[in-house]
């Protein structure tokens, strides 16, 4: 009987862990799940996995690479939408985006796509996407 008590146990704790994690990958809107998709594979070489700016070139680079995890810290607590999804995009220009170092991103999509307005909506879209993930990994 105590063997069936601790097997009921251990299962309604899988059970709860398994519910707990669902909730927990649930909770990830799929703008900042897709952003992230897109970070991994343009933006973490640099920047790094974690986006603290350590990532494999990132020591290759004249610039310092700036951790992006604080620039809601940085900014007064305030996440700055607009100049981070502008500095992407190459609307913004600062001297390691644009450069050799740093392809401005907003350019690199266009050309992927095409130049009508339709393929101009999906890039703002990505461009957006990438936004929404690096705001969504801000420290408090």
């Amino acid at each position: 009987m105590a063997k069936r008590g601790s097997v009921v146990l251990w299962v309604s704790m899988v059970v709860s862990g398994l519910m707990a994690s669902s909730v927990a990958v649930q909770a990830a809107p799929p703008q900042v799940t897709a952003g992230q998709m897109y970070y991994k594979q343009y933006c973490a070489t640099c920047h790094g996995v974690d986006a603290r700016g350590d990532g494999p070139t990132a020591k290759a680079l004249k610039e310092k690479v700036p951790d992006l995890t604080t620039l809601a810290k940085r900014n007064d607590g305030k996440f700055p939408y607009i100049l981070v999804l502008d500095i992407i995009d190459g609307q913004q220009p600062i001297p390691s985006h644009g450069s050799a170092e740093m392809p401005t991103w907003g350019e690199t999509f266009q050309s992927d796509v095409g130049n009508d307005p339709l393929s101009q909506a999906a890039v703002r879209g990505r461009l957006m996407l990438l936004t929404d993930y690096i705001r969504s990994i801000q420290v408090k």
